[in-house]
């Protein structure tokens, strides 16, 4: 038994070291600005290949890797993910919404989350937002985009928004039992506990 423990203790820390790594390469190395752009000078030149330790010594060049996985975020189908990517999902969301709501949501687009992070994420969601809008909404007449004033915020601390806005929430709602599941409601009713918050 001690070995089973001592095993699943040492592969935990093994993952847990190996996504370190990862989240260190991917900070340090990937960004997304125009992929075509991009992709084309990786293709005619080794600019931009960048060099990167590993843990073990090693050293890997990381090239067209940099923008292309970025890429998944605007274009899922790479990965083989059907789906809208970010900029089409976040154009749809507000074409959905009260037309006289539309405008303000344009200037108010909030990025959150350490996948945001990459350089270059923010004007190219920005670029991809008035492209939309201009072949959707405006048909193509780019007069029209002299009225629309998006506007992408990026606030430094956006890796952490999620977890620091759950954590406002839980400090406004401490002192309001109806708004919690406690363990031991967990472990008699499973889901249906989440009656109580009106999810069930």
């Amino acid at each position: 038994m001690l070995f089973k423990v001592s095993c699943f203790i040492v592969l935990n820390c093994f993952r847990y070291s190996l996504l370190s790594h990862f989240i260190e390469l991917k900070r340090e190395n990937m960004y997304s600005y125009d992929y075509k752009r991009e992709y084309q000078l990786g293709l005619e030149t080794t600019i931009l290949v960048k060099s990167y330790t590993l843990p073990d010594g090693r050293v890997i060049k990381v090239g067209t890797e940099r923008f292309q996985a970025p890429e998944a975020l605007f274009t899922p189908e790479l990965i083989d993910v059907e789906g809208d990517g970010m900029a089409d999902m976040a154009f749809r969301c507000i074409q959905e919404m009260d037309i006289d709501n539309r405008m303000t949501l344009y200037q108010h687009i909030v990025l959150s989350g350490g996948s945001t992070m990459y350089p270059g994420l923010p004007s190219r969601l920005e670029k991809e937002m008035l492209d939309r809008y201009l072949d959707v909404v405006l048909k193509g007449n780019k007069d029209g985009l002299k009225k629309l004033r998006l506007r992408i915020e990026d606030p430094p601390r956006r890796k952490h928004m999620v977890y620091l806005g759950g954590a406002v929430l839980a400090g406004i709602m401490k002192d309001s039992p109806e708004f919690w599941i406690t363990r031991q409601e967990y472990q008699e009713e499973g889901l249906a506990c989440l009656r109580k918050c009106g999810q069930a």
